[in-house]
């Protein structure tokens, strides 16, 4: 009966031999090309997206897990911003501290300073008096 459908399996040799493994073997790589063949056309006809979805959009977990550590790393800076504050304060008052015991220092230096020059202005006006006292009785001396 399969031999009045198709002539060509009446005249197939034995399974056995080299030739009908040769057909069988030769078949194999057939249906092999033809499956290739067709994969190809499906891939002209209904091309895959470059880059795939996944390697484009993120998951509900990756998105949650990249806005924790985005979270995360925002209260670490912060942190480091207070602190750092707190060290530039520290510092500024420190130097405020300093700038305070110099400026004290200082301004008694200068109450000194200006206590001497005083007592030698002093000094120079009663000088200055006695000569200029000196000479007016010269000169009244003089005059009469």
């Amino acid at each position: 009966m399969l031999s009045t459908l198709c002539p060509l399996l009446a005249e197939l040799p034995e399974p056995t031999s080299y030739a009908g493994m040769g057909w069988i073997i030769a078949g194999v790589f057939g249906i092999v090309g033809l499956a290739n063949q067709g994969m190809a056309l499906w891939d002209r006809l209904f091309p895959r997206p470059s880059p795939p979805a996944h390697e484009l959009y993120a998951t509900k977990a990756e998105l949650a897990a990249a806005r924790a550590q985005i979270e995360e790393e925002a209260e670490k800076a912060k942190q480091e911003h207070k602190d750092s504050d707190a060290r530039i304060e520290k510092r500024f008052e420190s130097w405020m501290t300093q700038q305070q015991a110099q400026h004290e220092d200082s301004m008694a230096k200068f109450d000194e300073a200006m206590e001497r020059f005083t007592g030698w202005q002093l000094t120079m006006e009663r000088a200055l008096g006695v000569i200029g006292t000196k000479a007016d009785f010269a000169l009244e001396k003089k005059g009469k």
